[in-house]
């Protein structure tokens, strides 16, 4: 059976399948990490070897990887990391003004560059060996076939706004070499062969971020399309036909003639880690179980889920998070609820108030019914559930569409993406009054990162 190998390098764990031309995924091998500020590339690419001789090589065709972004490992000539990788809750970075002038990523502390100046003054001697800056997921690429590439798409911060060329200039705006940016490719493009772990002469694809991938293989794709991908932290946005910026997200061209509007949230699943923790419940699935029983009558009760700082639209790692609200009548449901749908207001945040038709959530966050309904709610429009493996799926559909069997993205979307449920929103004006001392209140979580 011809398949070809699709891998999506996520916060918590890497997932390799063999998926079929139909979208169906044959085999499946994952491996569990952590991912914290650091972490040892190295690593990664044992995993995924792992993975690849757990799955076996038959009938293989190409290959095509996914991961997340805002994070970025600094390689040697021979391809060796020269130190830990800077991965995204990396908050320690301060601004480079003026770095992100004619480009698609506005400056803050996670920002490349941003990082790559904290890494000259902190750890000048790595910065010295290193040869190229690359992501995750291009990192694995580089052991895979030998070449350091990276995609247009997670790289925007070195994408003109104007005619839309690489560009060098943010690196050299801060006294950095423009070297470091390796070849930047579009995400269908060829990036090598593979060489070594049985899959010698395969077709390796460029790929894009975690959610590119993700959006693609839940169908997203054209403009009025919004999406969620419900993960530890999540990530959303909006498609247009034309660029639309919004303050603290980011802005970037997506696809021919379409661009996105949108960007990673600091709050997701984690937070579900969190309640769970406080709450004495089994693991975070208990917290929506929980949650379904609270009371809709209680007085209000807002979380704000900045547990690990905030990324957009606010980016601000230093940032608190509360719970706002609290009397006697409330119990462990209403405050499971109340996590539930500050995660909700944080999303809403990320389409920047732009006009869409519907909005896909695709992740593990979205296996909950209850989170899936809430979410409709707050976001006012029409949810359409994806299958499961959407990263995977969205990675198959672009080798896929490389080696010839589909014309295009988009045809290849028509057979192998899918929806399983639809969820309509309802009117709810404790949700809107709610959303509104969201609003005001982030304030408060500003406020408290200022108290030692």
């Amino acid at each position: 059976m011809s398949v070809v190998l699709a891998a999506d390098l996520g916060g918590t764990s890497l997932r390799v399948a063999h998926v079929a031309r139909s979208g169906e995924v044959v085999r499946l091998a994952w491996r569990a990490h952590d991912v914290g500020v650091e972490a040892d590339a190295n690593s990664w690419w044992a995993e995924l070897a792992a993975c690849i001789r757990e799955l076996g090589t038959d009938g293989v065709r190409g290959i095509a990887l996914g991961g997340f972004t805002r994070s970025q490992i600094l390689v040697d000539a021979a391809g060796e990391p020269v130190r830990p990788a800077q991965c995204f809750p990396d908050g320690r970075a301060e601004p480079v003004p003026g770095a992100d002038a004619g480009t698609w990523m506005a400056m803050t502390p996670f920002h490349p560059v941003a990082r790559l100046a904290w890494v000259a003054r902190h750890d000048p001697a790595a910065l010295a060996r290193a040869r190229h800056m690359l992501q995750p997921k291009d990192f694995l690429i580089l052991r895979l076939t030998g070449r350091a590439i990276g995609d247009r798409v997670s790289n925007a911060w070195a994408i003109a706004r104007d005619g839309l060329a690489v560009t060098g200039a943010p690196l050299r705006a801060a006294g950095l070499d423009p070297a470091l940016l390796p070849d930047l490719l579009d995400p269908a493009e060829r990036a090598g062969t593979a060489r070594g772990l049985g899959l010698d002469g395969i077709p390796v694809f460029a790929g894009a971020m975690d959610t590119w991938m993700a959006t693609l293989g839940a169908g997203i794709f054209r403009p009025g399309d919004a999406y969620v991908v419900s993960g530890t932290t999540d990530a959303g946005g909006v498609l247009t036909d034309s660029p639309t910026p919004r303050p603290g997200l980011s802005c970037l061209p997506w696809s021919d003639g379409v661009f996105h509007t949108g960007g990673p949230s600091g709050a997701g699943a984690d937070a579900l880690g969190w309640a769970a923790t406080l709450l004495g419940l089994s693991g975070p699935g208990a917290v929506p179980v929980l949650a379904a029983e609270a009371r809709l009558d209680a007085p209000p009760l807002l979380f704000l889920p900045a547990l690990s700082g905030t990324r957009a639209p606010t980016w601000n790692a230093g940032a608190r998070a509360a719970l706002l609200g609290l009397d006697r009548t409330h119990g462990p449901a209403e405050i499971a609820r109340a996590v539930l749908e500050g995660v909700a207001f944080a999303d809403r945040d990320l389409h920047g108030g732009l006009a869409h038709d519907r909005v896909v959530i695709t992740g593990g966050g979205a296996r909950s019914d209850l989170w899936c309904q809430i979410r409709a709610d707050i976001l006012g429009r029409p949810l359409l559930r994806a299958g499961e493996e959407t990263g995977l799926i969205g990675a198959a559909a672009l080798a896929w569409t490389g080696l010839g069997a589909y014309p295009d993205l988009s045809t290849a979307q028509a057979t192998m993406c899918r929806h399983d449920r639809r969820f309509m929103p309802n009117a709810t004006p404790r949700l809107e009054r709610l959303y509104d001392a969201y609003l005001r209140a982030q304030a408060v979580a500003d406020m408290l990162a200022g108290i030692a």
